[in-house]
């Protein structure tokens, strides 16, 4: 059996394919805010190019952000999609660790968030040192943890994948209903509409 992985948080689209933990084909597009159009049709290509069926497929691991806004719900209402109606076991994985699994050592995992902001994390060798967090970059550079770490920016020269260590650590979705991206922080349109409730 089959698993397909995919990650649409940043401008990096990655959609994989493994067979007993080892990657067997992936495709990669590099793209600014139109992944929405892309994402289903890369999926296809994948699993044609392999002779795969999605009923051959024994679970789907999403990249559930943080990341893009609309990267993550996309991922995740594609994930939902196929996994309710093909009862396909789904599960989900930070997206700052999806896209930096292959690097060893310490790394420091991070998306740009706007404004002086970033996504991060820091893992090692897959140990979770630092939690998935919306952060400005100034305080990062203060943690100690951040200065003894490789600080990866993730976008298309900076990713590597490592399937096994991906597989290792996603988290089975128990109910698929309730599943929601992981978003971190508030939308522009939510933070416009709660200063207009305090005001």
């Amino acid at each position: 059996m089959k698993t397909l992985l995919f990650d649409v948080s940043t401008n990096v689209m990655y959609v994989g394919l493994a067979k007993d933990s080892i990657l067997i084909d992936y495709s990669i597009r590099i793209a600014h805010k139109d992944h929405a159009k892309y994402l289903v049709d890369r999926i296809e290509q994948v699993l044609k190019r392999n002779k795969t069926k999605l009923e051959d497929l024994r679970e789907i691991v999403i990249g559930y952000g943080p990341g893009s806004y609309t990267g993550i719900r996309i991922a995740v209402m594609v994930g939902k999609m196929l996994g309710y109606t093909k009862a396909i076991k789904v599960k989900t994985i930070s997206s700052l660790y999806f896209m930096t699994s292959g690097y060893e050592g310490k790394i420091a995992a991070l998306i740009d968030a706007r404004r002086g902001y970033v996504f991060s994390m820091i893992h090692e060798n897959g140990k979770i040192i630092l939690e998935d967090g919306y952060r400005k970059l100034a305080d990062l550079h203060l943690d100690p943890r951040y200065k003894e770490a490789q600080t990866i920016f993730i976008d298309h020269q900076g990713y590597e994948v490592n399937v096994k260590r991906i597989l290792e650590h996603a988290t089975l979705v128990e109910d698929i209903h309730s599943l929601v991206p992981n978003y971190l922080r508030k939308t522009e349109a939510e933070n416009a509409h709660d200063q207009k409730s305090n005001d």
